[in-house]
């Protein structure tokens, strides 16, 4: 009996090194010769194809997400070490890999940015890139060739197009240091014109969003959108409760009138209500208070269901809302709409009145829930 378990475990253990092998081989035998053919845009809208992937001693692959916590903490010590690394006659090209429709509301919750080409454009030129940051996300025809799991993750091939390294780009807990990084370090070697055998470190990241994962992220947005819309009555009293409770997340009121602007309102409240989905589960609480009277209140839930806002939504009259109404900026001449944060130690953040810009509104919200 005894006998028979040493021999499973040896066979275990000899399928495994045989796995282990294949994946190496297979790794090896990677380049980039093996690509289809591609033409893909990048943030300067110049056009890439798989002629422009030919460093001269070696070109690098990095895969990043804009909505990518680990990807974002790494970009400008990339951006800083790719000038030693061009001297080095290394290419570097940035490619975004996500079909962003696929993205989950809720994962985006912690970037101004998402995956999009238009909001590619907006981080690169934030970041200042001096590497050219590809769109792959329409046929991921680069992240499937590669097979790619997760952001950020980096593929070095050598001047022949041979892939000799893959994995991180350098340790999540300390990003600023990449010199000592394996990276790095396979890196020096091929600028020194040495043989690299294939070598690869594990990766930490974010999952890559592939078409396949479609499904999922309609289904998601779907029950979203089926959630139940409620509209209930707020005296001042109930209001000053919402307003002074203690907390240590940060609060956003929206104040809002059934006879001003309707149009600008719902505008707003479908910008307020697609912010909510994405940060409420890191805290965010939303408070939305329409002045009008009991009769109007079928009308006003009509306007939020519109929205598919299901935050906390009340409507009261305008002489309940005294104290809330501190909360209004001084600027402009309408009393209503005009919104206000609240941060988790009660001082006033992001407030504006009339139209709500919705880059800035998520960028207010991102900066309150990260204090």
């Amino acid at each position: 009996m005894n006998n028979k378990n040493t021999i499973k475990k040896i066979v275990t253990v000899c399928l495994i090194i045989i796995l282990n092998m294949n994946i190496l081989a297979k790794s090896r035998d990677i380049t980039i010769k093996q690509f289809p053919s591609f033409a893909l845009k990048d943030t300067n809208n110049q056009i890439y194809t798989n002629k422009d992937l030919n460093g001269s001693k070696g070109t690098l692959i990095i895969f990043l997400s804009n909505h990518c916590k680990v990807s974002r903490i790494f970009q400008k010590p990339i951006n800083l070490i790719n000038k030693d690394w061009k001297q080095k006659e290394i290419k570097l090209i940035a490619v975004s890999p996500n079909s962003e429709n696929a993205i989950l509301p809720d994962e985006l919750a912690y970037s101004e940015s998402g995956d999009t080409f238009e909001e590619m454009k907006i981080r690169a030129k934030q970041q200042k890139y001096n590497f050219p940051f590809i769109y792959d996300g329409k046929d991921q025809t680069i992240t499937k060739s590669l097979n790619v799991k997760v952001t950020p993750s980096a593929y070095l091939f050598n001047s022949k197009g041979t892939l000799v390294y893959s994995g991180r780009i350098g340790s999540h807990e300390k990003p600023i240091i990449l010199e000592d990084s394996e990276l790095n370090q396979n890196i020096d070697k091929l600028s020194k014109g040495q043989e690299i055998v294939y070598n690869r470190t594990k990766v930490y990241g974010t999952s890559i969003k592939y078409k396949k994962d479609l499904v999922l992220a309609e289904n998601t947005k779907r029950r979203y959108a089926d959630e139940t819309v409620y509209l209930n009555y707020a005296n001042e009293r109930k209001l000053s409760f919402f307003l002074n409770q203690k907390t240590n997340y940060p609060r956003f009121y929206y104040i809002w009138s059934l006879h001003e602007n309707i149009k600008q309102n719902r505008d707003n409240l479908i910008i307020i209500s697609s912010n909510f989905k994405i940060f409420r589960k890191r805290g965010l609480k939303v408070y939305t208070i329409c002045i009008c009277g009991k009769a109007e209140k079928e009308k006003a839930l009509e306007v939020l269901k519109n929205a598919q806002l299901s935050a906390l939504n009340f409507y009261t009259s305008g002489n309940e809302i005294s104290e809330i109404s501190k909360l209004r900026s001084t600027e402009g001449v309408k009393t209503t709409p005009f919104c206000r944060i609240l941060n988790g130690n009660n001082t006033i953040g992001y407030g504006t009145n009339g139209i709500i810009d919705n880059r800035e509104l998520r960028i207010s919200f991102l900066n309150a829930l990260n204090k």
